[in-house]
Parts: structure tokens; C-alpha cells; sequence
């Protein structure tokens, strides 16, 4: 049966090759040279790329992808701290408002192009430019970007309006990258479609992208420390799209993939096989409730604005259950703010520890308020539960358990479950939300609680899917971002602890549910792969050994 699916795998492999989004690699300059089968390493991918641009895509895997091939201005090493990357070094002013960057003279796009300060203006530029619709144009605005300029090609000033300790984290970000502007206007909307539609200054250049098989990242040489990467890093990397954990367990076992996240059983049944790991990621679980778009016109669209319907969800769910389930390393989830993310500046206690426990179990409670809701709308309540059906078997079961304690306090739960873009696309403005309530994740982009408040104020119509509005969060979150809590470190973590409360416990406009563990095996001859808790995983210092 192995040697089957491999021949499978490898007929498949040779269709895919033809077309989809392998496009060649023009503009990419990989080296001409086969990469060494022993310095090659290949990894799972545990769900699909949805856009190689940076600007628009808003997915781990994506973000993944093109940190291997694009740079910005500091890169995070295996700690999460930033280290210089694009920029050979910066100074910061006395105030903390001011920032200059000097562009590495040797550092070149893979055309040969060198890499200027006006590739970083252009591209902030086009991040925020209403055309290009990017759900993270608001995000200059959360590092407090108050202006920014080429002093010179190789010299890139960053102004500030406030003191903002995660700047510096920031730029190793995907939205912060910079971007060739000839390129880009040369391509138009074909920008990033293709490996030939891409220029690459990462350390490694995207050689081939199968939709639906793999990604494949070959050493780029005219990276600045294309020496070291060639001395020091794997040759190649190649991401396999597999997001059904048996086939990517029996793939591990067969040779053919260097690393397998696991749930459920597998978790049990290959704790102690070597290179086994069991961690808690940083990205959070959670219901994202649409209280504020009536889209479906049908009768009585707009129940899920009403507050007992959204406090009997809340208090319905038995998350250390679901966590048991999964039996992936997951943990319930206490508050929308993950372990691990932030500590308290004056303190050094974790915001979780800080809050406590802002939502609970109360299935009685839960009957309560859905017996409330439903004498107050005159009606049964129904509704769909969207979900990613190609984001890993811990989120099927994890939806399924969802629906099924929904239901024990009244509600009747139809499951929808579609592919990753598709869900993305259905929650996104261009479909006016058009979702009941969904089981939607973030991942932090830097480690400070913000990351996750800026989602829900009302203004920020890329990620407030749901339509949260409420003025005393808003003036919360205000305050700790602009106002005393952008010069006073105690007073701006009060405001999120109050934040959070307001958000979760007292409007129940978010439901959280559990946070993702990460239990996977890991091959002994590969090392360096860096999981950050706050921001993207990194891939890039990858090394193997056979």
C-alpha cells in the first residue's frame, strides 16, 4: 500500500507540475545547480498557502512562505528577538520616536536589483493604499508610523508618534517587507500569482508552487549572507500541502517528510518516538459571533445582536473537554489573550495569570440565558457554524465539539464547513460577512497584547468580522494605544485587562475556545526550526543532517 501512494504521489507530482501555480521562476535567480538530496528538507505544510503577496495575505502558511523568500528590515532569531537583516544597522533616537535604517550596501533582489530605501517607502505606501485592500493596512497605525522616508537609496527613516516597544519586532513582520516597484507596476494584477511573478532578497528563492501539493524553496545566491546559508543551511526546503494527519504520519514513516503535526491518538501512540514535541503555539481559537451584519435576509437575522443569545454561547462550551479531545497539546482557553504572549511590565506576571479566568463552563447558565434569548425573540434560535475544513483534523473534531455543546443548551448548530480561502473570503467585506457565527483563529503578529484588541475595535473594518461595537471598549483600547497608556506602561495594561473583560465577559462578542498546541516528531537530522509563540514561525535556519 506504501509503494502505491508513493506511485500515486508521484504521478500526481508530474500533472501538478504542468500547471496551477508552478510557474517557473523567472526573475527568481535560484542556482542552476541540483540541490544535494542530503541537504534537502521537507516539511509538512499542515494547510495551503492563500497568497504569495504580502499584502494580502492574512494566513500562518502564507506569512510562513514568504519570510523563506522576502526580508525586511530585522529578522526574528530563534528567541523572537529582532536582529538586523535588510538593514546593516539602526539608531534610535533619545525619545524613541525616530528610527534610521542603513540599507545593506550587498543587499540585492534576486535580479540583481540592489534593494533601496524606496522599495520599503513604496511598498508602506501600497500596504495602505485603500486600492490595494490589504487587511492589515491599519497596521502601520497599531507601531504608530507616523511618517516615513528615503533620506537617501540606502538610508530609510521611520518617525513615531509615540514610544512603541514592538517596532523594532514589527519590521521582520510580511506586511513590513519591502517591494520592488518596477517589478511590481510590471507585473500589475499578476503580481505574485506565479514563482515567475515574484522577486525574492530572503535567503532562499520560491522555485516551485504546485496549489494543493507543495512549495519549494531553493538557496538563493544573491542573498547578503548567501555564504553562510550555503556553508551553514539546508540546500532545500520543500513544504508538502497535507492536511490530513494520517497521510502525513504514514508519510513521515515512510521517509518522505522530515517533520508531522499529530491529534487525537497519534498523540498518545508516538510520545516516545524520537524527535517528538509537544508545545503551545500562540495562535488563539476562537467564535467570531456576526452580530452586526444582517446578510442572510431571512427572519429574525439580526438574533445574534442579542446579548443573552451570545452569553448562553459563551457559558456553554466546556473547553477543557475539547482540549482532552484534541489531545494536541491544546489548552482551553481562559480569555481572546494567549499564554505566553506579553507580561505585566511592572510585574513580569503573564497576562493570562494577570486576568484569570474570564470565561466559563456553566451549562445551566448557558440553558438560562438561551431561554432569555429565546422569550425575548419569539423564536427557536438556528444558525450555521462555518469552519476550515482544510485546516487539520483538530479543527473538525474541535467544530463538531462545539456544535455539540451549542446544542446541549438549546441552540440548533448546522455544521459548514468549507476550505480555508473560501471561509476567509465568506467572513471578508467583499462577501459583506456572510456568516452566522464562525470558528476562527488568530495568530499574534508581534508579542503585546494589542495584537489581539486592534481586531475587534469598530473601526477596523478588515478584522472586525462580526461588527463589534461598543464605545467603552473602543475608548479602552484608545486610551492604552494613544492616549495616558501610550506613556504610562501600568496604566495601558490595566486598560487591556478592562479591555478584555468588556470584550468577552461582559458583551460576549467573541467566544474563545481553545489554544493550539503544536504536538509533532520532528526528524533527529533536522534542526532550527524557531516557533515563536508571537509572531511567524521561521523555517529559514533550517539544518540537516544525514
Amino acid at each position: 500500500m506504501k509503494k502505491l501512494f508513493a506511485l500515486i504521489m508521484v504521478l500526481l507530482l508530474l500533472v501538478g507540475c504542468s500547471g496551477g501555480n508552478g510557474g517557473g521562476t523567472e526573475g527568481g535567480g535560484g542556482s542552476s545547480e541540483p540541490a544535494d538530496a542530503t541537504k534537502t528538507v521537507t516539511v509538512q505544510a499542515p494547510t495551503p498557502i492563500i497568497s504569495m503577496d504580502h499584502h494580502i495575505a492574512t494566513d500562518g502558511t502564507s506569512f510562513i512562505a514568504q519570510t523563506m523568500c522576502i526580508s525586511g528590515l530585522m529578522e526574528l532569531d530563534a528567541n523572537g528577538n529582532p536582529v538586523e537583516d535588510m538593514a546593516e544597522s539602526y539608531t534610535m533616537s533619545d525619545d524613541g520616536l525616530t528610527y534610521t535604517f542603513k540599507i545593506r550596501g550587498d543587499a540585492n533582489w534576486s535580479n540583481g536589483d540592489p534593494v533601496t530605501a524606496n522599495d520599503f517607502v513604496f511598498a508602506w505606501n501600497r500596504l495602505v493604499d485603500p486600492d490595494t485592500a490589504s487587511d492589515y493596512s491599519w497596521i502601520l497605525e497599531t507601531a504608530c508610523v507616523e511618517s516615513y522616508k528615503a533620506v537617501d537609496d540606502k538610508t530609510f527613516e521611520v518617525k513615531l508618534s509615540a514610544p512603541t516597544g514592538f517596532f523594532l519586532q514589527l519590521t521582520a513582520f510580511p506586511s513590513f517587507f519591502p517591494m520592488n516597484e518596477k517589478f511590481v507596476t510590471e507585473k500589475g494584477d499578476q503580481y505574485s500569482l506565479t514563482t515567475g511573478d515574484l522577486l525574492f532578497n530572503g535567503p532562499y528563492v520560491m522555485t516551485s508552487w504546485t496549489s494543493g501539493y507543495s512549495f519549494e524553496f531553493e538557496l538563493n545566491p544573491n542573498y547578503w549572507n548567501a555564504a553562510k546559508y550555503a556553508d551553514t543551511y539546508a540546500q532545500k526546503v520543500v513544504f508538502r500541502e497535507i492536511t490530513d494527519t494520517q497521510t502525513a504520519l504514514m508519510e513521515y514513516e515512510s521517509g518522505n517528510l522530515d517533520n508531522v503535526t499529530l491529534s487525537g491518538e497519534q498523540v498518545d501512540a508516538n510520545k516516545d518516538v524520537a524527535g517528538f514535541i509537544n508545545k503551545l503555539t500562540g495562535y488563539m481559537y476562537y467564535l467570531s459571533i456576526n452580530m452586526g451584519n444582517n446578510v442572510h435576509n431571512r427572519e429574525g437575522a439580526d438574533y445574534l445582536a442579542n446579548a443573552n443569545v451570545r452569553q448562553a454561547m459563551l457559558y456553554a462550551i466546556d473547553r477543557d473537554e475539547i482540549a482532552r479531545v484534541l489531545n494536541d497539546g491544546s489548552v482551553a482557553a481562559n480569555g481572546i489573550i494567549p499564554i505566553g504572549l506579553a507580561s505585566n511590565p511592572s510585574s513580569g506576571k503573564d497576562f493570562r495569570d494577570d486576568a484569570g479566568a474570564v470565561v466559563a463552563y456553566d451549562p445551566d447558565k448557558a440553558k438560562e440565558f438561551y431561554e432569555a434569548a429565546k422569550a425575548e425573540l419569539g423564536h427557536d434560535i438556528t444558525f450555521e457554524l462555518l469552519y476550515g475544513t482544510d485546516e487539520g483534523d483538530s479543527i473538525i473534531k474541535a467544530a463538531e465539539q462545539v456544535q455539540f455543546y451549542l446544542e446541549q443548551a438549546g441552540f440548533t448548530v448546522n455544521l459548514n464547513g468549507k476550505p480555508k480561502k473560501e471561509r476567509l473570503s465568506l467572513a471578508g467585506t467583499d462577501n459583506d460577512h456572510d456568516y452566522d457565527v464562525m470558528l476562527t483563529r488568530w495568530g499574534p503578529d508581534y508579542g503585546d497584547p494589542q495584537t489581539y484588541m486592534d481586531l475587534f475595535v469598530s473601526t477596523n473594518k478588515s478584522n472586525n468580522d462580526g461588527g463589534y461595537n461598543s464605545p467603552e471598549y473602543d475608548a479602552l483600547v484608545a486610551d492604552a494605544e494613544s492616549g495616558a497608556g501610550a506613556t504610562d506602561k501600568d496604566v495601558r495594561w490595566k486598560n487591556f485587562l478592562d479591555a478584555e473583560v468588556q470584550l468577552v465577559k461582559t458583551d460576549a462578542a467573541v467566544v474563545p475556545v481553545f489554544q493550539a498546541g503544536g504536538a509533532m516528531i520532528i526528524s533527529p537530522a533536522v534542526t532550527g526550526i524557531e516557533f515563536h509563540s508571537a509572531a511567524v514561525d521561521s523555517y529559514r535556519h533550517i539544518q540537516v543532517n544525514r
